[in-house]
């Protein structure tokens, strides 16, 4: 029970900060007078880096993350990032110790409107398998874009990470800088 308290709170404080970043969003837009973020924020084609912490759970076993990526957007449609993700202290397979893991990830966007913007998002990772050699592995995930000024936007994003003995899920909010 303690867990499923854990993850609801910090689905709460995602989605706290996805509204807080979609308002501040639709303010801007109205101050600027032509209503249109998205050709101006991280959505834009071109290069974006970001940083964000979270909150990675496994099984009985969850702690703080963090994560850094930096990708290249391709048109409103599509990116590919590279990331590094430290996944923190978790119990994977029955030995508790520090995760990390980098690699590459593709994304497919959707724009709800000029502020806001959904994706799925698939890759490979490279993990340190607590009391074993690196491994590759798949990773998946869902996430919402919020613009939230020029070339500034805010994403919340679950991941899940397949390790050979078992998982880890990911629930971020992240701020994404573009140029």
């Amino acid at each position: 029970m303690k867990n499923a308290t854990r993850i609801l709170c910090a689905a709460g404080l995602a989605l706290g900060l996805a509204g807080f970043a979609n308002g501040a969003a639709a303010q801007s837009a109205d101050a600027s007078g032509d209503g249109n973020l998205y050709n101006q924020t991280a959505f834009q084609r071109g290069l974006y880096v970001g940083a964000g912490v979270g909150w990675g759970w496994a099984d009985d076993d969850d702690d703080w993350t963090w994560r850094g990526q930096a990708g290249w957007r391709l048109n409103q449609y599509l990116a590919v990032e590279g990331f590094y993700a430290d996944l923190a202290d978790i119990t994977v397979g029955g030995v508790s110790d520090n995760v990390d893991t980098y690699g590459v990830a593709g994304l497919v966007s959707f724009p709800v409107n000029d502020t806001v913007a959904i994706y799925g998002k698939g890759g490979i990772h490279n993990y340190d398998q607590p009391g074993d050699d690196r491994e590759l592995s798949w990773l998946g995930g869902a996430g919402m874009e919020f613009a939230v000024a020029d070339n500034t936007s805010i994403r919340t994003e679950w991941t899940h990470y397949d390790l050979d003995s078992d998982s880890v899920d990911d629930l971020t909010a992240a701020v994404v800088f573009g140029f």
